[in-house]
């Protein structure tokens, strides 16, 4: 049988007011309390103390203002760390393109583009000293990806590029082109598979031997006059019968058929004025020792300038006849495409950058493999895309990335910005100098 509960008896408490009365501390306002104490204080003392910190930030003292930044900026633009306002005209708010263009003129990409990006959308500001040019991928592909909805009467074939890969990027157009510079160029030659000496000539050459870059890294066009005269010195002699002797036989050369004919002209003459027996001297067959002066002058002078264009010049150049006199077709500077009347011609890939210098360490006949074999001036020895992705395109690091080959803004459209003082660029700010 469960056991009975009692309720809980709870003692009645006194309620009457003396009781109450006596529980009072009458003297309690002159007691003082901690809270009371400072609550007066703290009402005035805190927003002092709030003003007094966002006062450094306001005002840039102690380069308060860096809290506001998003991160340090690019190396390009560090001048401008402590001056927010030279791109950032609004405070607070995004970089506008005219804030860009006080300095950088940015040409657009192409004149059938359909819209274009904010400079900020593609340049991102304050992620370090990382190159401000070194966009990332999606800004191309997200219109080469499907160029046809990104473009006007778009000309090219490549409408679906998405990454550097075969398939997904064309191949080098230059490499279905030709070279119809009007010169013989035989790289065969130059470079044999086994040692040889010709004329004293020690072979095979290397290609730093003619190809060299500035410090751009801008291929040097390669010359007579700095790279071959060493060698080819002796395809400038006009002396066929070796009656002068040494230099007195060497033409210039020179773009000049007329001044090249006085020359040979004037050499003989000085070599009669000098020694008259010359004309005891057979010519070959064409004619007898004991000639007149003027036969034998006249006979000289036409057989050593039929020579010099007929056979030395032709030996690099094609020679061609215009008005009785001889013509040697120009080759222009040899660098580029070669465009018959134009001193230079385009660069042989148009919508790209290669950069030689970076690759100074790779060997040249790891990328330009059929140079040891060329014998012909029309051969392209520009590299099939296979060559590239030997290294670039799925190495998983920047040199990866579209901009590593290409620009965006169209550098031939560039135009000259109006220049600044420094007081105008920086005011105050100094390099080395303590932000006040």
């Amino acid at each position: 049988m469960a056991k009975e509960e009692k309720p809980i008896e709870y003692e009645r408490r006194t309620a009457d007011t003396k009781t109450l009365a006596q529980r009072l501390v009458l003297a309690y306002q002159q007691n003082g309390h901690w809270l009371r104490f400072w609550r007066k204080r703290l009402a005035y003392g805190l927003p002092l103390l709030a003003a007094l910190g966002v006062a450094p930030f306001l005002t840039g003292i102690g380069g308060g203002k860096r809290v506001f930044t998003n991160g340090p900026i690019s190396g390009v633009h560090v001048i401008f760390e402590q001056d927010c306002k030279k791109c950032h005209s609004v405070s607070l708010a995004k970089v506008q393109d005219q804030d860009c263009k006080v300095c950088h003129d940015g040409p657009r990409h192409q004149a059938n583009t359909i819209g274009e990006p904010r400079c900020a959308v593609c340049h991102i500001e304050h992620k370090g000293s990382l190159k401000l040019a070194s966009v990332s991928d999606a800004n191309c592909t997200r219109c080469h990806s499907d160029l046809s909805a990104h473009g006007k009467n778009v000309a090219t074939k490549a409408l679906e590029v998405t990454g550097f890969a075969k398939g997904r990027h064309p191949d080098l157009s230059a490499i279905l082109k030709r070279d119809d510079r009007p010169l013989k160029l035989n790289h065969a030659i130059h470079m044999p598979a086994q040692p040889k000496n010709i004329r004293g000539i020690k072979l095979p050459m290397k290609c730093v031997d003619c190809h060299s870059f500035d410090l751009k890294g801008e291929a040097v066009p390669v010359t007579f006059e700095k790279h071959c005269l060493s060698c080819h010195k002796g395809e400038l002699g006009f002396d066929v019968y070796q009656v002068l002797g040494g230099e007195n036989g060497i033409a210039p050369h020179s773009k000049d058929p007329e001044g090249i004919g006085k020359l040979i002209r004037d050499a003989y003459t000085k070599a009669l004025d000098a020694n008259p027996g010359l004309t005891q001297r057979p010519l070959g067959r064409n004619l007898d020792a004991g000639a007149s002066r003027g036969v034998w002058l006249e006979t000289a002078v036409r057989d050593s300038t039929s020579y010099v264009f007929e056979k030395k010049c032709r030996y690099c150049h094609e020679v061609t006849q215009e008005n009785g006199l001889p013509v040697v077709e120009k080759v222009n500077k040899v660098a580029g495409q070669f465009q018959k009347g134009k001193p230079e011609g385009p660069r042989w890939l148009n919508h790209a950058e290669f950069r030689h210098h970076a690759h100074r360490m790779v060997a040249c006949a790891s990328c330009h493999t059929k140079a040891q074999q060329s014998q012909k001036t029309s051969d392209i020895l520009i590299p099939a895309i296979e060559t590239c992705l030997t290294c670039h395109g799925s190495s998983g690091t920047p040199i990866d990335n579209c901009s590593q080959c290409h620009y965006y803004h169209d550098k031939t459209l560039e135009k000259e910005r109006d220049r600044k003082t420094i007081e105008e660029l920086i005011g105050s700010l100094r390099v080395g100098s303590t932000p006040q």
